[in-house]
């Protein structure tokens, strides 16, 4: 992913919840202390705060829907 102008300035986490908001928060975690998680080719931190141009790169993301309680 290409971090645009619209996205500019924002933290990685926040960025994640808007483009991706069923995604866990602590599965995000978990793959940036992987290293899965990389902008601009470095490892990334969830506190880094993102600059239109820059690349993101990470894993396929594929979201199940909750199951409901029976």
């Amino acid at each position: 992913h290409t971090i645009t102008e619209g996205d500019d300035g924002i933290r990685l986490d926040r960025w994640f919840k808007r483009h991706f908001p069923g995604f866990p928060h602590s599965l995000l975690e978990k793959q940036l202390r992987k290293g899965d998680i990389r902008l601009d080719g470095k490892k990334a931190k969830s506190s880094d705060r993102l600059q239109a141009g820059q690349v993101l790169e990470a894993p396929e993301i594929t979201l199940t829907p909750a199951q409901k309680p029976k």
